[in-house]
């Protein structure tokens, strides 16, 4: 930093300063990739349960006819219809994720850079500058908590996502500098999200991409409006950084080292798989077992897994739940099930996370046969790596091992622009599978900084 300046003011300061033509060329391929990522599951997830809530719930909350609710396909006030949508892209547990920052950026973000920009009829340039500068904010301020938030309780895609949500409404709402700190000010206290919900597979989760996206919009229009917030909303006695880290572990200096210079977000990994990113490695490992050896899942004796604490914490405690998985975020979260199913079924898709594969008797046998253990030397490469290793005994002796130490998706280990595509029109085809509907779509993303105005892509999701 410079001088005295403080975190939110040099933030501030990127956020006001930054212009479409200062982006990478890597940072705004990406941006647009999270688009597509982020509106696959945005759209597909329509008729599922949580969707469904928020959706009903943001057209009763109303208001004026700003923004377009993904689903219904109805205008209401921006900040409801942000809600709706976040809700409904974070519905599968399918949206980017970021490593050292152990959140999801867009999550909240790119909901509001969508709703925003078309209630004020921005164009593609300047939902792209959004995007980034929101998702680089997420990116870095989960960073610096060095991986160990989670230990705190705290859920980073939610606390972190006010921010990153924040800084996209207000770079859309061109808020000046002094307004832009005061939104971020007012963001901390707005800031939540407990891990709780993984005590009971609670759906409260897909709410902590609706609460930031929600209140990162008031937290920018009342900034805008006048309302003060501290400068110090980071780095202050009872701030940010020493009142959400555990145990005061934190680096404050991640959040502004070469920020506007350095895009953190380009590193976010695509995920491959429905659940939990921490769960990516070892399905990873599973299926490689399965493709390479094909092993016959009735005859496997033992799966044994090694991985990273916090890994065996969220995905393999309590041991009870994990095995006896209750509900689709269970699932999500249960390491013994995400080894069975990718055994018996040889793939691991959105439909494979239901109860009714949880309860076949061979994928039900194969949990039993699962164990785990921390692995001292993924312990260390964690959080910049997400390393997993699988091993299965056969009845008659034979072991088959795979170490995965970037699970599929991750920028060491990328996927292409292609499987992104596959991945969105699988996702809307659960709900609309008109191949050429898919198609418009893609590539109006595909040409997002040609747009004259987002309007155009609410047009084409909403079929008109």
């Amino acid at each position: 930093m410079t001088g005295n300046m403080k975190i939110s003011e040099r933030i501030a300061d990127i956020a006001v300063g930054t212009q479409f033509e200062d982006l990478p060329e890597n940072a705004v391929n990406k941006a647009k990739e999270l688009v597509l990522d982020s509106l696959g599951s945005m759209i597909g997830s329509r008729d599922i349960p949580s969707s469904k809530i928020a959706t009903e719930v943001a057209l009763e909350l109303g208001g004026p006819a700003e923004s377009t609710v993904v689903g219904p396909g109805k205008k209401v006030a921006t900040a409801n219809a942000a809600f709706a949508n976040a809700m409904q892209s974070y519905a599968f547990d399918f949206i980017d994720d970021h490593n050292e920052s152990n959140a999801h950026p867009s999550a909240a973000s790119i909901p509001v850079s969508l709703a925003m920009g078309e209630k004020l009829e921005r164009g593609g340039k300047e939902i792209i500058e959004a995007i980034a500068l929101g998702n680089e904010v997420v990116c870095r301020l989960g960073a610096s908590f060095l991986g160990k938030t989670y230990y705190q309780g705290f859920h980073p895609t939610s606390t972190c996502g006010m921010f990153g949500a924040t800084i996209s409404a207000a770079k859309l709402l061109k808020l000046t500098r002094e307004q832009t700190v005061w939104g971020l000010g007012i963001a901390g206290s707005m800031a939540s999200g407990l891990m709780e919900w993984k005590a009971t597979g609670s759906i409260t989760k897909r709410l902590q991409a609706g609460h930031p996206a929600m209140c990162g919009i008031i937290a920018a229009m009342m900034a805008q409006k006048g309302y003060d917030g501290p400068n110090t909303i980071f780095e202050g006695q009872d701030g940010f950084l020493n009142s959400y880290s555990y145990q005061r572990q934190y680096d404050a200096s991640i959040i502004t080292d070469n920020l506007g210079k350095e895009w953190e977000f380009v590193k976010s990994s695509i995920k491959v798989y429905p659940c939990c990113r921490y769960s990516g490695g070892h399905i990873d490992a599973c299926l490689e077992i399965v493709n390479k050896h094909h092993p016959d899942p009735e005859k496997i004796k033992k799966i044994f897994i090694r991985s990273s604490n916090y890994t065996l914490k969220l995905l393999a405690e309590p041991v009870d739940r994990k095995m006896n998985p209750e509900n689709m975020v269970d699932l999500q979260f249960s390491m013994p099930f995400q080894a069975a199913i990718a055994f018996a079924r040889g793939k691991v898709g959105v439909d494979e996370f239901t109860m009714e594969s949880a309860r076949e008797p061979l994928v039900m046998k194969l949990m039993k046969r699962t164990e785990w253990v921390e692995d001292e030397e993924f312990e260390r490469r964690y959080p910049e790596h997400y390393s997993s290793a699988v091993t299965i005994t056969m009845e008659d002796g034979i072991e088959y091992t795979a170490i995965i130490d970037d699970p599929k998706g991750d920028w060491r280990n990328p996927v292409v622009h292609e499987d992104i595509e596959n991945k969105f029109t699988d996702l809307v085809k659960r709900v609309n599978d008109d191949e050429e509907y898919s198609r418009r779509i893609i590539t109006y993303v595909n040409s997002l900084e040609k747009q004259p105005s987002i309007e155009g892509l609410f047009s084409l999701i909403v079929g008109k």
